[in-house]
């Protein structure tokens, strides 16, 4: 072991009568562990709910959707499209669906005069979009789902999201009407002229509120009734990687001159917001390391003030004045390494065991920790990212690594004819 690292052990163990300091390294040890541990829970857990709010998004919409390049025109020949679509990037396109678009109110037989509820219709091929979206999932009690329920739609038949049938108070077997804009009140006194009845079909549960509550799902015969149109707005593809997506729609847009819209554009705003939620969070808990990292400076220093005499020595006996700064940082940095470990070590094994902790703590305090109905998962998604944690480390041990500077700089000042002078 070198000198000043055996220098900097030794005093960090203290005396009996100066216990205190060893016991202020303890807590700092301990700060700068709650720290990293907090740090990496939290983040695993925000990491775990942006990738599940991910891939509820992406499954429930198309990688990519294609459309006229000019808006109001619609794709006459969608299984002519499709085909080219396909022929584009025969590798990277997993399966492609057309789909109708419908601004519409929907009201419940035998509701009230208030009963209206705005809605998006998608005119889909249901055997198509079972490849390209988890519509079919959404159906079902898959992945913690609580009310999804029914059958695709067929004809004349709708499926709606969970939030829509609630508050049409609409169950599977009822029948609803479908009016699109031409059939709304128009000034003048005109009233709806007609409206499309459709039997409830099934009930989809996407677990993303803003699907829920305001998409429903027809057969795409039954959207072009509605909408009175031959052609379709557009064609809906999956990809293989959907990383892609910007490469493939490039492609499409300069060989069949269709407009295009990824995954990501559609929902810019939103994954956005999910980063930069996920920056404000990590600074936010790194200030505990910050307090920890006071807490070593502050221990260093009562080291120095403690130790003078000792410092006085080494320097006459020949020790530098770096080599004294290299002491007291090595030992801030053993007290940072030793938190930083011990947080690291906690923070994995609690982020890998969330969930039955979680299970622990309800039952000892009869509290439900993470509700499933609200959340809509039935559990705490955690996703460790070894990227995350690295960086957790890292910035941790940078953190005690700048505390140690100034109380080895003090000491490497002290002059020490002033540290012997009264000893």
């Amino acid at each position: 072991m070198r000198f000043e690292a055996f220098v900097a052990a030794r005093y960090l163990r203290s005396k009996r009568k100066t216990r205190f300091v060893s016991l202020i390294s303890l807590i700092s040890v301990a700060g700068v562990s709650v720290g990293v541990t907090a740090l990496i829970v939290v983040m695993s857990v925000m990491t775990g709910f942006d990738q599940e709010l991910m891939r509820t998004i992406i499954g429930n919409r198309a990688h990519l959707q294609i459309y006229p390049r000019y808006a109001g025109d619609t794709i006459e020949d969608p299984a002519t499209a499709m085909a080219q679509i396909e022929e584009l990037a025969p590798g990277e396109i997993v399966a492609t669906s057309p789909y109708v678009q419908i601004k519409s109110v929907l009201r419940r037989s035998g509701g009230g005069a208030q009963d209206y509820e705005a809605a998006y219709v998608i005119g889909i091929d249901p055997e198509r979009e079972t490849r390209v979206t988890n519509l079919a999932d959404t159906l079902t009690h898959k992945d913690g789902r609580q009310v999804g329920r029914g059958e695709l739609p067929g004809k004349d038949e709708i499926v709606l999201g969970y939030i829509l049938a609630e508050n049409l108070g609409a169950l599977v077997g009822d029948t609803i009407a479908v009016m699109a804009p031409s059939d709304l009140p128009m000034p003048g006194g005109r009233t709806f002229l007609k409206a499309k009845w459709l039997t409830v079909s099934g009930i989809a549960e996407t677990q993303y509120t803003d699907f829920d509550s305001v998409y429903a799902y027809v057969d795409i015969e039954t959207a072009a009734r509605i909408k009175r149109q031959t052609g379709v707005d557009g064609i809906q593809v999956r990809l293989e990687d959907l990383w892609e997506a910007d490469e493939v729609a490039e492609r499409i847009r300069d060989h069949l001159g269709y407009g295009s819209v990824t995954w990501y554009e559609s929902q810019r705003d939103f994954f956005e917001a999910l980063v930069q939620e996920k920056v404000a969070l990590f600074i936010i808990l790194l200030f505990i390391v910050l307090v920890a990292a006071f807490n070593i400076a502050s221990t260093l220093i009562m080291i120095v003030m403690e130790k003078r005499r000792d410092i006085g020595i080494l320097r006459t006996i020949g020790v530098s004045g770096a080599g004294i700064m290299r002491v007291f940082m090595i030992e801030g940095l053993y007290i940072g390494f030793a938190g930083t470990l011990m947080g690291f070590i906690c923070g994995m094994a609690l982020a890998y065991n969330l969930n039955p902790v979680a299970e622990a703590v309800a039952r000892l305090l009869g509290l439900d920790v993470f509700n499933s109905v609200i959340y809509g998962y039935g559990h705490i998604p955690v996703a460790v990212v070894p990227r995350d944690v690295a960086l957790i480390t890292v910035s941790a041990f940078a953190l005690t690594f700048i505390s140690t500077l100034y109380p080895a700089w003090s000491a490497a000042r002290l002059d020490p004819v002033d540290a012997l002078r009264y000893e």
